[in-house]
């Protein structure tokens, strides 16, 4: 586990620069939204994903999600078919606040033959720590930029 300013980063993850993590499970891969971004978006207020069957290519958009501060658009970091939605997000959003890495995970998405090389691409391993650092740093400046525009 790493953990950059009270924010915890799980080491067997693989993570994006817009914060979807990535779990592998054979040939399944379980998408979710980072603690980070979790907790500076605010309390997620509705959350609506793709449907079970939608296929996927590393960008395309697999749902948004929405606070009062903003609406976010999910990007899959990976290809492959959307196999199963967490329903639980209908009813009660804000899991993606309240357990990121656990029952607020977002879709799951059979993998492709390409799935070694897209998560390569990600933040993981001996590198998390270094990314989690320069992330937590740039998205408090960011928040605190928009926080001071706000305020004037």
């Amino acid at each position: 586990m790493v953990i950059v300013k009270n924010y915890s980063f799980p080491d067997d993850l693989y993570y994006t620069n817009e914060h979807v993590w990535v779990r592998q499970e054979k040939d399944t891969l379980t998408l979710g939204f980072d603690e980070l971004a979790s907790k500076l978006i605010g309390t997620v207020l509705v959350v609506m994903l793709a449907d079970e069957g939608t296929g996927l290519k590393p960008t395309a958009v697999f749902g948004t999600m929405e606070s009062m501060k903003w609406v976010e658009r999910l990007k899959s970091p990976v290809s492959g078919t959307v196999i199963e939605v967490n329903r639980e997000l209908e009813t009660a959003p804000t899991l993606v606040n309240k357990e990121p890495y656990g029952r607020g995970w977002l879709i799951k998405v059979q993998g492709t033959s390409n799935t070694g090389a897209e998560l390569q691409k990600l933040a993981s391993g001996s590198s998390l720590s270094e990314w989690a650092k320069k992330e937590v740093e740039r998205r408090i400046e960011e928040s605190e930029k928009t926080k001071a525009k706000g305020a004037a």
